[in-house]
């Protein structure tokens, strides 16, 4: 099986799962993300988009974030 490349948050659709494989931004955005909970190896699900806001499920806690932000986040798409 090939390997998938990795993506970041902000092109994935609603419903879809996928795991962190890694943060990017500058170190206060990095700081900020893994105080919520976003950690490389996670798995966080799409549960919603609208307009330039994500509702996101990580490890079983539900944040609202920004399209600006999920750019931050690289994902492998599980399903």
């Amino acid at each position: 099986m090939p390997h998938r490349s990795d993506i970041t948050l902000d092109l994935c659709h609603a419903g879809q799962t996928s795991e962190i494989t890694a943060l990017t931004g500058d170190l206060e955005t990095k700081k900020r993300l893994v105080n919520l909970g976003f950690h490389t190896h996670s798995i966080v699900k799409l549960i919603l988009v609208r307009g330039h806001n994500m509702v996101v499920c990580v490890d079983g806690t539900r944040f609202a974030i920004d399209k600006q932000i999920a750019q931050n986040i690289q994902v492998e798409v599980l399903s």
